[in-house]
């Protein structure tokens, strides 16, 4: 082979080698996609154990909260464990009695259906976007023949809420309707619902007249308070020319249930005093003496007058709905920019636009702290959301090196006989790349061998040529 061939003959080894190296590396590196995420321990173990029995590569990732599986059967996988009901949450539903003995007893059924019922509950809370996992705890009443005068049923939930996700107080209540519609003699007030930091969720109602706050009076209360604050915002925003304010509304409402009756007399008569129904007038006396011819002396008379009056009577019934305004509380903070006059001016005008009531105890206080330069909320929000965006961008950039890393030494731990070969194959290779520059590359001639080779070349040059 001549040199050009051998040089081709070399690059077209390395050429295969490096497609060889390349097809190993995408064997070895496939890319993988989430099947799930943010999964709790028994979930992940079922459904490993299911990917186990289908014979699905897979490989786990975040601690073992995401499972990772090859990019092209994602969805595929995903409908399978669908279909198969994983995973189903840690909880029995309603498939216990699927396999059920006939030789159970009655209160060992009526146990396991207060369980697949929680399971049941538990599977249906859990679907909701805002929540991660939940646990559900039924006290049912049971019917007894010998008492038949028992506490009525009872149930409390927990909810493991996802990160940044908060539940209002009509989602709260329709769970609570919910766990109450599925279980007999249960009312929705007795169902309590906390979440995973123990606080209490639901509404409650205390004994007697007095209630406590509903779901519907803090929806009112929240949609009053945010109009309101729009509404000082927005008057704010056309007298200051600016967002460099701060606007902090507290309205307080009155669900107290008030009747009133009041009862006046309603004035008839000319004078007011009222009609005259009876007027009795009597008199007596005696008059003058018939001694006296002259009648020096007057007789003595005295009249007594007995009258009746009748006197009309107004009653009215006021009874005041629930929900009113008790009292309206509001807080700005503005820039040391305007003078007093006109922040008392602002005042009112703040205070007519809100039609609030000194009566009632309403008020606003306007404060010029801060100059402006100093107070910069919507380059504070934006810079805190710049931050946020950031941390959040570098957690996903972790998880997603994390991943790449759990892939890449799960899929090295199962094909490690190809890195012996690629080594020996580049050996081999190196080796008859540097034989064939070798043999292709003639030695350099000495000095003595050079002159010897052009004296033989000389003579066999002058060396006449015989004929025959």
């Amino acid at each position: 082979m001549s040199q050009r061939a051998r040089i081709s003959f070399a690059l077209g080894i390395l050429l295969i080698a490096g497609i060889v190296g390349a097809a190993s590396w995408w064997i070895m590196h496939p890319p993988y996609g989430v099947l799930f995420r943010d999964l709790r321990e028994s979930d992940a173990a079922e459904i490993t154990a299911a990917l186990d029995q289908m014979q699905t590569p897979y490989h786990l990732a975040d601690d073992g909260k995401t499972i990772l599986v090859p990019d092209a059967q994602v969805y595929e996988t995903r409908m399978k464990l669908v279909s198969q009901g994983v995973p189903k949450g840690g909880s029995v539903g309603f498939e216990l009695f699927k396999d059920s003995d006939y030789g159970v007893t009655e209160f060992a059924q009526k146990i396991n259906f207060q369980r697949a019922l929680q399971g049941e509950l538990e599977r249906t809370i859990s679907a909701l976007d805002e929540v991660a996992s939940a646990r559900v705890h039924l006290t049912i009443r049971r019917t007894d023949l010998f008492q038949p005068e028992q506490d009525p049923s009872k149930a409390s939930v927990t909810l493991n809420l996802r990160p940044g996700k908060h539940l209002d107080a009509r989602e709260v209540a329709g769970i609570q309707r919910l766990v109450a519609s599925a279980v007999e003699g249960l009312a929705p007030e007795a169902v309590v619902v906390l979440d995973d930091k123990g606080m209490v969720l639901s509404g409650y109602a205390a004994e007697g007249q007095n209630a406590a706050l509903s779901s519907d009076s803090l929806d009112a209360q929240t949609q009053m308070e945010n109009q309101l604050r729009t509404r000082v915002g927005e008057l704010l925003h056309r007298v200051l020319r600016t967002d460099n304010f701060t606007v902090s509304v507290d309205v307080s409402l009155d669900y107290d249930h008030v009747k009133q009756v009041r009862e006046q007399l309603i004035a008839q008569g000319k004078d007011g005093n009222g009609l005259l129904v009876h007027e009795k007038v009597s008199s007596a006396g005696h008059g003058a003496d018939d001694a006296d011819p002259e009648h020096s002396k007057a007789g003595s008379t005295s009249s007594d007058r007995d009258v009746e009056y009748a006197h009309g009577r107004e009653q009215e019934e006021v009874e005041q709905a629930p929900g009113r305004v008790g009292r309206i509380s509001v807080g700005i903070v503005i820039p040391a920019t305007l003078q007093q006059g006109e922040i008392s001016k602002l005042t009112e005008v703040v205070s007519a636009a809100l039609g609030l009531d000194a009566s009632r105890g309403d008020k606003v206080d306007i404060a010029a702290i801060a100059p402006p330069e100093l107070v910069s909320t919507p380059a504070a929000s934006t810079g805190a959301a710049t931050s946020a965006v950031s941390r959040i961008d570098a957690a996903n950039a972790n998880a997603s090196t994390v991943d790449d890393a759990a892939s890449s030494a799960v899929v090295a731990s199962k094909y490690w006989w190809i890195y012996p070969v690629i080594a020996a194959l580049v050996l081999f290779l190196v080796g008859a790349l540097l034989m064939a520059v070798r043999t292709g590359t003639p030695r350099r001639l000495t000095m003595s061998e050079r002159e010897a080779a052009l004296l033989r070349l000389r003579q066999w040059i002058e060396t006449p040529e015989v004929e025959r």
